[in-house]
């Protein structure tokens, strides 16, 4: 197996040039997890980027590749026993929301109907019990994000709030995780663009309370760190213009309840923020849309 990267993303980009030895933790169909020290980087034959992904071209060989397997990185790429990626040349992906720029809230009925269609994605998901019924996310929201829309935003700042969730729900990347993700990335990317304060959640708070690779996600998430897709739907909701259904159903359809998760963070992100500039109640219209019988 020696292929060739399409794309890199700037945080495994950052992790090749440190040249250090690395593993493989998990394998997928068309995808392969690798860890050195702390940080992650994902083997992806596919096209969906993200900061930490690798993109290569070709048909998946996951097949050829074994967990726990011995590694090594390099500026120009992974050598494993059974091949090598090359990433020479490839394109760099680097997030968006890294950048400042002019944000404007959604307005109330935007909001409420994109929550609407999530609500009927949980309604008809395979996966039985899921996060919009879960009993840690009410919590949360009655104790940080409601208190956040009417002006209170202390709770919002405290990692400790967000423990309940972490590693909570079923799936390879946990609900609980997955919808953290999608409410700090967006806070923290209206936040830098109005140079206001961020989320931090640090990695002593993640460790050991979900998977790694999870964690390492959820991480790199709070920072502005995240996929195209992700990133698509945060900028087209916070850009002023007429709607984002296109962006919210490409990111709710991924996975069994991923892409619903992180998309009910960003919406109900959207909903307390929106509400604590204007002295609204969006939020609350959100959640009995969210919890109704």
């Amino acid at each position: 197996m020696n292929q060739k990267a399409s794309s890199i993303g700037v945080l495994a980009a950052g992790l090749l040039l440190r040249s250090r030895p690395a593993r493989v933790t998990r394998i997928f169909q068309k995808s392969a997890y690798i860890r050195s020290e702390e940080d992650f980087l994902l083997l992806l034959w596919g096209g969906l980027k993200s900061p930490m992904t690798i993109n290569i071209e070709g048909r998946a060989t996951t097949d050829t590749i074994r967990a726990e397997e011995r590694c090594q990185l390099s500026e120009n790429g992974v050598t494993l026993d059974s091949g090598r990626i090359d990433v020479r040349g490839a394109d760099v992906f680097r997030s968006s929301l890294l950048d400042r720029r002019r944000v404007v809230l959604p307005g109330r009925e935007a909001l409420k109907k994109g929550v609407a269609v999530v609500r009927s994605l949980y309604d008809v998901s395979p996966s039985g019990p899921t996060l919009d019924k879960d009993t840690a996310l009410r919590t949360l929201a009655e104790s940080t994000l409601l208190p956040l829309a009417s002006g209170e935003s202390a709770m919002a700042y405290s990692p400790a709030s967000y423990l309940p969730l972490v590693g909570r729900g079923g799936g390879f990347t946990p609900a609980g995780d997955d919808f953290i993700g999608g409410l700090v990335a967006t806070f923290n990317f209206i936040a830098r663009c109005r140079d206001a304060k961020e989320i931090r959640i640090p990695r002593t708070f993640l460790r050991g309370r979900t998977v790694p690779e999870s964690a390492n996600v959820l991480f790199h998430s709070a920072r502005g760190y995240v996929d195209e897709g992700m990133e698509r739907l945060i900028l087209r909701s916070l850009d002023g213009g007429p709607g984002f259904s296109g962006e919210l159903m490409e990111v709710a359809h991924r996975g069994h309840t991923s892409g619903m998760d992180m998309s009910l963070g960003v919406l109900l992100c959207e909903a307390a923020v929106g509400d604590a500039d204007s002295g609204g109640a969006v939020l609350k219209d959100c959640l009995e849309i969210l919890w109704r019988p």
